[in-house]
């Protein structure tokens, strides 16, 4: 038995699309994943001191630093920490930290001299403030420190030394001999330095100096040590010096 003409033609059509079309049935594939990108390394990080003062500077201001803790302050020649400042001062003229450290050398200078003076060694207490003239003429403590050594170095000195024992059994011999040798500790340009072995003994020791014939208080300072000692300096006057005596010493 024939089929009808038109489902012939159906089935022609139906075969036509089959074969026209072979992937019409079929899944397609998943999408691909995005391409990633390399990732890329950081940048480097320069590293920038604070402040902005440079390798360089910050080398010369340390090694000033420890020039001054180890007391080379204008010696030896190129490895002082005054030469360190003054190349520091090249690169940065108005730096807080080179300031600071002129000052500090004239400081050391200064308590150097101050320490001459109390060994009465005038011209190593003159040396350092030359040297600290270097490094700042105009500083206010020089010229103070000068006049000191001045008057010293031409004060009149006299002293008494003391048997300990004596001192400490509380003698009257020893008592009379300060008694007399207070004296010229009353005067107004006197300045007088009790040593002794403990504070008790030293109060001893003032108390008679202090019974010398007179009126001014006597003006003493204390120091512990041995053999007991007193020393009075007679600072020059104005009419010996030409300047007007100053405390202190």
């Amino acid at each position: 038995m024939r089929r009808p003409r038109y489902q012939r033609l159906l089935a022609v059509i139906a075969l036509a699309a089959v074969l026209v079309l072979p992937g019409a049935c079929r899944t397609s594939p998943p999408p691909s994943p995005p391409a990633t990108l390399p990732e890329t390394a950081p940048a480097a990080v320069q590293e920038v001191p604070l402040g902005g003062d440079s390798a360089e500077l910050l080398d010369l201001l340390d090694a000033a630093e420890r020039a001054v803790a180890e007391d080379r302050l204008t010696t030896p020649a190129n490895h002082n920490a005054f030469d360190y400042y003054l190349k520091a001062e090249r690169l940065a003229p108005a730096h807080a930290r080179i300031r600071a450290g002129f000052e500090r050398i004239v400081e050391r200078y200064l308590a150097l001299a101050q320490q001459a003076v109390q060994y009465q060694r005038w011209a190593n207490a003159r040396l350092m403030l030359d040297r600290a003239t270097i490094v700042d003429a105009e500083h206010p403590g020089i010229e103070p420190m000068r006049r000191q050594i001045r008057l010293l170095a031409s004060a009149r000195r006299l002293t008494l030394a003391l048997d300990q024992s004596a001192v400490r059994g509380r003698k009257p011999a020893s008592a009379a001999k300060l008694v007399t040798f207070g004296r010229p500790a009353r005067q107004a340009n006197a300045r007088v330095t009790i040593r002794a072995a403990n504070d008790a003994d030293g109060r001893w020791i003032y108390q008679h100096l202090s019974n010398a014939p007179g009126t001014r208080r006597i003006r003493a300072s204390m120091e512990i040590g041995l053999p007991p000692l007193v020393t009075i300096v007679l600072l020059p006057t104005a009419d010996e010096s030409g300047t007007e005596a100053t405390p202190g010493g």
